[in-house]
């Protein structure tokens, strides 16, 4: 117990009087993003040794003063030195774990007071089994000597510079852990879920934009899972090299599928071909640059013209949707909404890592929330899309069947609503009946008045057919001035009930055309449905010739083949 109280003294006395003082970190307790713990040297030859820093005269090494290291994108090698003490009379353990995941090469040297060495190694450029944690995040776990430690850790990576370091007690990081895995199981296993929902809207309604979009989440996925270090833990353990490569590539791959998908998804082919020109361009550069960069400048020029190439994109994604929604494609609000957002993450993030704007866990984050919101603004879109698309679809269905002039179902609709309704009568031994209509003397109207005469009677009676009938009937303009009135749940008495109602109505309204006064009447046949017909048009043509017997009779009348309604 004593030597370890001399040895602790001595070693605050050391330095109390040497050249450099830092902050010593003791090793009881947890400490996080300890940069402000650490003096830094920049060795742009990458190439120094450990003994050739320890010769370096002190004032060579500046304080960090912040609790992140970053630096923009670099070939240097950067060094830290921090002191750690051990009240301990017996060697502790604890974790190192460095974040991001992505840093190549991190080298980790104690150095205890009695002057023993102990060097640790890992990163990407290292299988993944260097760790001593099975963890995503780069990490050793050191024995550190009773006394006070200096510790000496060497960072290289082609990837954006960024350190964040943190001394931690192993039972107290696997805590945290627990919260955080549930984080990321939420996160993934939604992105997942809409991956495999949109899947099958895809396989169902066979819209090219549903498969763009779930290629969109893939990329989305790959990119994410690969910078986070969950590929290198999961995939690509023992190929670090190919975990390296898995990263750049991610974000490419991110890149072109999100063109791909507003290119489909904003119609552009349809709508805005000279974008979709542009698009296609921008897809085959991204695939250019992505291949020449790996070819002729390296994974370093690949990782760099790959975040520039996001941040354009992303700038070029939310103008296109801007430019979209402007020009009348309601259906990019959503989507416009989504690129913001990605836009607005990834710009922080890039200035994050490029060390424009200082790092925090919300700034560094950025991207990833933002492309969270995005996906989730994105599903909305799709969602809204495809309302827009029924809507328009049943709106198109329906002016299909209605006739343009009056608003009463045409005679395609006849078709298929008549058929429809004997069907359901023949199942449920229901009855039904017909009323066939047409208007006296339409031709001499026409021949008198005009045609815009004509046209505005047809209109009137159809109104007036619309008031007359109930909710659960169906009026028809069959041609000309001929209508059908189809009447589900109504016997023969009823419908001649209606028809005279239509008939006085029609025959009391009042038109006027070039200052004259004139009125009009209609003739109307009535069949009932009598349990033995097969068809509808039997039935019909009961109406019809009914109907006929009106004219026949003088007409303004209402009959079925047996009856007459008389003025």
């Amino acid at each position: 117990m004593q030597k370890t109280i001399f040895l602790v003294l001595f070693s605050y006395l050391s330095l109390l009087y040497g050249e450099v003082q830092l902050k010593v970190l003791d090793l009881s307790d947890s400490h996080y993003e300890i940069g402000e713990s650490m003096l830094e040297y920049e060795d742009t030859t990458a190439k120094m040794t450990l003994s050739e820093i320890r010769r370096l005269p002190s004032k060579d090494f500046i304080p960090l003063n912040k609790p992140v290291a970053s630096h923009p994108f670099t070939n240097s090698a950067f060094w830290y030195q921090f002191k750690v003490i051990n009240k301990e009379e017996t060697p502790l353990s604890r974790l190192i774990i460095f974040e991001p995941a992505w840093l190549d090469s991190v080298t980790f040297t104690v150095i205890s007071s009695k002057g023993e060495v102990k060097t640790y190694q890992g990163g990407n450029t290292y299988p993944y089994s260097k760790r001593a944690l099975d963890h995503y995040l780069i990490n050793f776990e050191p024995l550190f000597e009773p006394g006070i430690s200096t510790v000496y850790l060497q960072v290289k990576t082609r990837d954006p510079f960024i350190v964040a370091m943190s001394v931690m007690d192993k039972a107290a990081f696997l805590a945290e852990q627990v919260d955080a895995s549930m984080y990321i199981g939420l996160v993934y296993g939604g992105i997942v879920a809409m991956l495999f929902y949109n899947l099958f809207l895809y396989f169902g309604v066979k819209a090219r934009y549903y498969a763009y979009y779930v290629l969109f989440l893939v990329a989305f996925f790959a990119m994410n899972a690969s910078y986070n270090g969950y590929t290198f833990m999961y995939l690509f353990p023992h190929w670090p090299t190919v975990q390296n490569w898995a990263q750049s590539t991610s974000i490419y791959f991110y890149v072109v599928a999100a063109l791909l998908f507003a290119k489909s998804f904003l119609n552009f082919v349809k709508y805005h071909h000279t974008l979709y020109i542009i698009t296609t361009i921008l897809i085959f550069g991204i695939v250019g640059v992505a291949v020449l960069s790996a070819m002729i400048g390296g994974y370093h020029y690949h990782v760099m013209l790959a975040i520039i190439s996001i941040l354009l994109i992303s700038v070029y994604l939310f103008g296109i949707a801007l430019y979209s929604l402007l020009t009348g494609n309601h259906s990019a609000r959503f989507f416009l909404l989504g690129t913001a957002s990605g836009l607005i993450g990834a710009f922080i993030t890039a200035l994050t890592v490029m060390s424009y704007i200082p790092y925090t866990y919300l700034t560094y984050k950025a991207n990833d929330f933002g492309m969270y919101i995005d996906v989730i603004l994105l599903s909305m879109a799709l969602a809204d899309r495809m309302k827009m698309t029924q809507e328009k679809r049943l709106i198109a269905e329906k002016e299909a069947k209605t006739d343009i002039l009056t608003g009463l179902y045409n005679r395609r609709a006849y078709y298929e609503i008549s058929h429809k309704e004997f069907n359901r009568l023949l199942r449920h031994n229901r009855c039904l009946s017909i009323i066939m209509f047409d208007i006296d003397h339409f031709k001499e109207i026409n021949d008198t008045y005009g045609h815009d005469a004509g046209d505005n009677v047809l209109k009137a009676v159809a109104n007036i057919v619309k008031g007359v009938i109930r909710e659960y009937d169906y009026a028809f303009r069959m041609g000309g001035d001929e209508f059908l009135v189809l009447l589900p749940e109504t016997n023969e008495k009823q419908a001649l009930f209606l028809a005279e109602r239509i008939r006085k109505r029609v025959a009391n309204k009042k038109f006027m055309e070039k200052d004259e006064k004139f009125y009009i009447t209609a003739s109307f046949g009535i069949s009932q449905y009598n349990h033995i017909e097969r068809s509808i048009e039997t039935i019909v043509r009961r109406a019809d010739k009914a109907l006929y017997h009106v004219k026949e009779s003088g007409r303004n009348r209402v009959k079925a083949l047996d009856k007459f309604i008389r003025v």
